[in-house]
């Protein structure tokens, strides 16, 4: 019977009905053949309705030429599918080309590494790359040896179409290390990929002199190393254009997978896993363009919240909560429903443990900022084949089901949530609620840093700023925030926060105008933008806001005064203002010099408060005060935790279902009075909560239909 998969940036609709995608990462190639049955039964027990698994090139071409499926056990995906099949578990198949997975060569050839070297991934002083096996994605060899093995892949999966394959992965882990292979990318030739696209941006050579400060006569002349001294104005420039060139170059790679499998008759929808939140916002370019093959793309990503001892936490943490909260709503806001291809199922390691309080609190937490599909890393391991292990004999990953086929203490847990998950099925259409809207640019989540760093407050100060303070200081108060990208429709009905960079497309600074002219009410946190995304002066937004020069030059202050709520610290003022604009009303002061750093005033039919500093989450004064400001602004409260150490999340749907999250990511246990206020702001319900270390509590009620 064929399976109907399908999904839209509400939730997922399996067999015409709105449910979780819960899926167990299941291999094939490691978990014993004679206990497949047992331990799909088992996934199915826990709620899970889907496996994915990897399809390791590595495994299944050991020899150059010699391509295996269903000789032996552990590459038999046509038995597996056939079980899965009659076990109605739908499967997403993870073909590579690079899959990791802790094999060697991480999971490519071996013969691949060895025999074609020159496949590797290059810096940009032309040194092979370091890390996990990084290959040049486009090199016409890489692609030619990859797309044999695609062929063979889809002539075993094409009779599984939607019965049980739903979906394909894209590679695994797209790296954002930029690759400047010459062969790839056709540096120093006169039509690869890296001139077109200078020619394409700029037309002329003399316009590329201009911009790099060159004196070339030929395209083919134009080389990234050119350039020593990275902190010039031209060097910015050239990085910034390499980092939008390079993420041309993995969406061509993403276009071309999809058009393979579409070759083969393999037309399913596709999906990808950012390796961590700081990464979602890389895919923009990929997105349109799969779309554009056309093909149904789902981007997902990985949330551990720790592999090994280099990590600065050994259980989910607030600042985890946060990370997850700003991946959840990136992926909502690139169209996706908020998924998760890789949520801990366990741990590589056995030190730090992986503990079932953290485990379970990972999940509740995943749940409350949004999560409506998952993939457990991993549901189940079992032994490597001989010779590919990339770390031991056996991958247990202290997974539900260890490597032996015993059922870990983590796996109750798992039931538990699947049951909360199956109970509260309405989940997936319905939404968290927010008070307000923190706005961004998504040059802003990119991991690089693409400004340099001869600016006053560069783009990778303000996205710790938009992490730890802005966020976090939400986070702690009784205003819900909301995330949105600058390029969608800006609500006029709640506050827009926006941390703001000295780079700021001019598309953005008009998109704020525009928002405040119609009577939006726009709180601006940190510089004003004195340069478009190209590092040409752009001064619309302050020349609007009417803030003349500020004084310079200036050290910094830590110790805010805001008189409603006296002084402040762990703030940073980063300009002062001799002047405000007139018909302006001064609201924070330096407490030290008493110089101007925040006023409001009214623009148009909306209004706009300006405060020239920033800051992380540190002191509770810090949320007060936001609360302040936004209740001003009309904002309405979601929930008041009395114990702002306590993170909580409103979900609710148009039917009245609501289900408080309140959680407590901490080693001792805490208590809170929380107050749930209705749409209106008036308090709708009133509860006094004991949590636990490591505990996510669920309170569950209906109200009338919104």
């Amino acid at each position: 019977m064929s399976m109907n998969f399908t999904f839209t940036c509400d939730g997922f609709q399996i067999d015409g009905k709105e449910q979780f995608l819960v899926s167990g990462e299941f291999q094939y190639f490691r978990v014993p053949m004679e206990d497949w049955r047992r331990r799909m039964l088992l996934l199915k027990e826990a709620g899970g309705n889907c496996l994915a698994t990897y399809v390791p090139w590595l495994i299944h071409e050991p020899v150059e030429g010699t391509i295996l499926f269903d000789d032996v056990s552990y590459r038999s995906l046509t038995r597996f599918l056939e079980l899965a099949r009659e076990m109605e578990l739908a499967v997403i198949l993870r073909p590579g080309p690079y899959v990791c997975s802790e094999l060697i060569c991480g999971g490519y050839p071996v013969w691949l590494i060895e025999n074609y070297p020159e496949i590797m991934a290059q810096d940009i002083q032309g040194n092979l790359q370091k890390g996990w096996y990084p290959l040049s994605y486009m090199h016409p060899v890489l692609l030619e040896k990859a797309r044999v093995y695609y062929k063979a892949f889809a002539e075993v999966v094409r009779p599984f179409l939607n019965d049980p394959v739903v979906m394909f992965q894209l590679d695994n882990e797209l790296k954002d290390s930029l690759d400047y292979h010459p062969v790839t990318m056709g540096i120093g030739t006169d039509q690869g990929r890296y001139p077109s696209f200078l020619k394409k941006k700029y037309e002329t050579i003399g316009a590329v002199n201009a911009a790099y400060s060159l004196h070339v006569s030929d395209w083919s002349e134009i080389r990234p190393q050119l350039l020593s001294d990275q902190t010039s104005p031209a060097a910015r420039k050239m990085k910034a254009d390499y980092c939008e060139f390079y993420r041309e170059v993995q969406a061509e790679y993403f276009s071309l997978l999809t058009e393979w499998l579409y070759e083969d008759g393999l037309k399913l929808p596709v999906c990808h896993n950012s390796k961590n939140p700081q990464h979602n916002g890389i895919f923009t370019k990929a997105i349109e363009a799969v779309k554009a093959v056309p093909a149904p793309f789902l981007l997902g990503s990985d949330h551990y919240y720790m592999l090994n001892q280099k990590w600065a936490q050994n259980n989910p943490t607030p600042q985890y909560a946060v990370n997850m909260f700003c991946s959840m709503e990136m992926l909502r806001n690139l169209g996706m429903p908020p998924t998760v291809f890789e949520l801990p199922g366990g741990g590589f390691l056995d030190m730090p443990p992986i503990l079932p309080e953290d485990l379970m609190a990972c999940h509740m937490t995943n749940l409350a900022m949004g999560m409506k599909g998952m993939n457990f890393y991993i549901f189940t391991g079992g032994p490597n084949v001989p010779g590919t292990g990339g770390a031991g004999d056996a991958y247990d990953f202290h997974a539900f089901i260890r490597a032996d086929g015993s059922i870990n203490s983590t796996y109750e847990n798992l039931k538990s949530f699947g049951k909360l998950l199956k109970d509260n099925a309405w989940i997936q259409h319905g939404h968290r609620r927010g008070s307000a809207v923190i706005g961004y640019e998504w040059a802003l989540t990119e991991p690089e840093d693409l400004d340099g760093t001869a600016v006053v407050f560069s783009r990778k100060d303000c996205r710790e700023f938009f992490w730890r303070g802005v966020i976090y200081i939400m986070m702690c108060s009784k205003f819900a925030p909301e995330l949105v990208s600058l390029d969608h429709e800006l609500d006029l009905s709640r506050p827009l926060i926006v941390p703001s960079p000295s780079v700021m497309s001019e598309k953005a600074q008009k998109k704020l105008i525009e928002y405040v002219e119609r009577g939006g009410k726009l709180l601006l946190m940190g510089d004003l933008p004195e340069t478009d995304e190209d590092f040409a002066p752009c001064t619309l937004l302050r020349d609007y806001l009417g803030v003349k020069e500020f004084e310079a030059p200036y050290k910094h202050n830590k110790v805010i005064r805001y008189e409603p709520v006296g002084n402040m610290h762990s703030w940073e003022s980063i300009h002062v203002m001799n002047s405000v604009p007139e018909g302006a009303v001064v609201l924070c002061k330096e407490a030290a010099t008493g110089k101007t750093v925040g006023f409001s005033k009214n623009y148009g039919s909306g209004q706009v408060i300006y405060l020239s500093f920033r800051g992380e989450m540190g002191q509770y004064d810090q949320a007060v005060f936001l609360e302040k400001l936004l209740e001003s602004l009309g904002a309405v409260p979601c929930v008041e935790s009395s114990n702002r150490n306590i993170f909580t999340s409103l979900i609710e749907d148009k039917e009245g279902h609501r289900l408080l999250m309140a959680m407590n990511l901490y080693s001792s246990p805490q208590s809170t009075e929380l107050i749930v206020y209705d749409r209106n702001g008036a308090a709708e319900r009133r509860e006094q909560i004991d949590l636990s270390p490591m505990e996510v509590k669920t309170l569950e009620w209906t109200t009338d239909r919104l």
